[in-house]
C-alpha cells in the first residue's frame, strides 16, 4: 500500500512511509515549506506508478489502526532481581550468525581414506589409582566421591562413521563461506541505484490555481478620485503656508493669490521679508529748540515685489552712549497721509519718511534706527 499526503501550507503531495508514519503519531514535517502537521488527517492510498488524481481517502478507521497497531510498545527485558539468572548463559542474540561457529559455517577438511580410525580411549595411560587410596583417609573433611563418568560406548564399526564425516565435509565445502577473510575485500552484492519506475514521478506536484478574486473597478475609481482630492488639498495647503515665501520667489504669484482670495473671500498682505528693506543714511535735527526732533529716513525696497512696511525702533543716545530715548514707529507713525499701507511699498522703489519727536527733558547727542517685522 502506497501512502500519501498533501501538505495544507503549500499544497505539495509526497509519499510517507506508513511505519515512519506509526512512529510519529501521525505528525509529518513538509520537505517543501517545512511546516509540521499532522498528516492522517488528509491520508491517501495510491496505486504503484499511478497519479495523484485516482488517489482515494483512506478511511479514518483505517488510520487509526494503522498508526495503534504499528505503534505497539516493544516488549522490554525483565530487569527485576527475581527474573535474574546470574548462571544463566549469555544471550548470543546481538552476535552476527555468521561469526557464530556451528557446524553449518565452520569448515571442515575431509578425512583421508587412508587412516585408521582408533577408539578414543585406545593410547591414554591407565592412571595409577593406589597413591589416590592411600590419601583418602587422611583428607579433611571427608565428601562423598562423586560418581566417575561411565565411559563411552566405542563404536563397534568405522567405516559408517567415516562416511559420516566425508558427507559432511562435502556439504560444508558446497556451502557459501561466510566467514571474513583478512587482506581481501568483501565482494559487495550488486542492487540497482534507482527503482526501475523511478523516471516517472507518481505523486507530482499539482498546484490548483486560485481563482481570481472579483475586480471592484468602480471601487478603484472612487479610490483614486479620493486619493487625488486629498493630494490637491494637502497641495493647497502647503501653498497656503508658504505664501510669503512662493511670492518672493515668484512675483508673478501674487496676482494668483489675489484672484483665488477673491473668490473665497479672504484678503492677501504684502509679504514680509526683512531682507528686502535697506535703511539709507538717515538725518536728525533739532526744530524749534532742543527738544523738538525731526528724523528723515529713507527706506528701499529691493525686490521685485511689493514688502509690507515694517517697525521701525528709534533710540535716542546721550553723551556717553547711554539710552536716553527709545520709542517704536509703527506704519501708520511715519508714511504720508493718504498713503495705502496695506498695498505695502513697491518693488524696486525707495520712500523717505519723516517723523516729528518730542523728547520731553531728555537731550540727545546721537541715534540709532533700525526696522523690524512684529
Amino acid at each position: 500500500m502506497l501512502l500519501a499526503t498533501r501538505c495544507p501550507f503549500c499544497e505539495t503531495v509526497f509519499r510517507l512511509d506508513p511505519a515512519q508514519l506509526a512512529l510519529r503519531r501521525g505528525l509529518v514535517r513538509c520537505g517543501h515549506c517545512q511546516e509540521v502537521f499532522d498528516a492522517s488527517s488528509s491520508l491517501y492510498e495510491t496505486a504503484e506508478g499511478a497519479d495523484f488524481a485516482t488517489a482515494a481517502p483512506v478511511s479514518p478507521a483505517a488510520v487509526a489502526a494503522l498508526i495503534a497497531g504499528t505503534h505497539a510498545t516493544p516488549k522490554m527485558p525483565d530487569f527485576s532481581a527475581e527474573a535474574w539468572n546470574p548462571w544463566a548463559p549469555a544471550p548470543d542474540a546481538a552476535i552476527d550468525n555468521r561469526l557464530l561457529h556451528n557446524a553449518t559455517n565452520l569448515p571442515l577438511a575431509p578425512v583421508a581414506a587412508s587412516v585408521a580410525v582408533t577408539p578414543r580411549h585406545a593410547d591414554e595411560p591407565e592412571l595409577p589409582t593406589a597413591s589416590i587410596e592411600d590419601h583418602a583417609a587422611h583428607r579433611e573433611p571427608v565428601f562423598a566421591a562423586e560418581p566417575e563418568p561411565e565411559p563411552e560406548p566405542e563404536p563397534l564399526e568405522d567405516e559408517p562413521a567415516l562416511q559420516d564425516a566425508q558427507a559432511a565435509a562435502a556439504t560444508l565445502r558446497s556451502a557459501p563461506d561466510h566467514e571474513p577473510h583478512f587482506g581481501t575485500a568483501a565482494a559487495a552484492t550488486p542492487f540497482a541505484v534507482n527503482p526501475p519506475e523511478d523516471e516517472a514521478d507518481p505523486f507530482p506536484v499539482v498546484r490548483e490555481t486560485r481563482a481570481a478574486p472579483p475586480r471592484r473597478l468602480g471601487w478603484r475609481i472612487v479610490g483614486v478620485l479620493v486619493a487625488l482630492i486629498l493630494l490637491v488639498g494637502l497641495l493647497a495647503q502647503l501653498a497656503w503656508w508658504q505664501r510669503e515665501t512662493i511670492m518672493v520667489d515668484w512675483p508673478q504669484s501674487q496676482t494668483l493669490y489675489a484672484q483665488a482670495c477673491a473668490q473665497i473671500g479672504c484678503s492677501v498682505m504684502p509679504p514680509h521679508d526683512i531682507d528686502g528693506l535697506q535703511v539709507e543714511p538717515s538725518d536728525l535735527r533739532q526744530i524749534d529748540g532742543p527738544h523738538k526732533l525731526e528724523l528723515k529716513m529713507p527706506l528701499r525696497n529691493r525686490y521685485n515685489v511689493a514688502l509690507a512696511y515694517p517697525a521701525i525702533e528709534l533710540t535716542l543716545l546721550d553723551d556717553q552712549n547711554n539710552v536716553a530715548v527709545r520709542r517704536v514707529l509703527w506704519p501708520q507713525d511715519y508714511v504720508k497721509p493718504g498713503t495705502p499701507i496695506a498695498a505695502g511699498l513697491a518693488a524696486r522703489t525707495t520712500e523717505t519718511m519723516i517723523v516729528h519727536l518730542d523728547t520731553g527733558n531728555a537731550v540727545a547727542s546721537n541715534f540709532r534706527v533700525q526696522i523690524f517685522y512684529p
